[in-house]
């Protein structure tokens, strides 16, 4: 049995960014820039510069123009069983089809 690759914590960044608190859906924070570079080359997510005044929890990425779109587009209308870390997402069909929409927008992933 053969496990799709999906961009699950990627799409947990965006997912987080968007709704205000970007690491709400990661279990620890080790490899976050990593997750992040594709986001940042695909222009949907950006650095929060140090010392910025914020009106949410987001500490390290906010959403871009382009990530707020994706979010409209792909994951506006979640069910209430969208929850928990974003390496569980797999089994979730909405958040499944966002990840896949979202690989077709970022740079290949390793």
């Amino acid at each position: 049995m053969t496990v799709e690759k999906l961009p699950l914590h990627e799409l947990g960044l965006l997912r987080g960014a968007v709704e205000g608190c970007d690491i709400r859906h990661f279990g620890s924070l080790l490899a976050l820039d990593w997750h992040a570079q594709p986001l940042l080359e695909a222009g949907l997510i950006a650095p929060i510069p140090a010392g910025a005044p914020r009106d949410d929890d987001c500490q390290f990425y906010e959403a871009t123009e382009a990530g707020h779109a994706f979010f409209a587009a792909h994951l506006e209308e979640l069910d209430g069983k969208a929850t928990g870390r974003a390496n569980c997402w797999h089994d979730h069909p909405q958040l499944a089809a966002a990840a896949r929409a979202l690989a077709r927008l970022l740079p290949e992933l390793p």
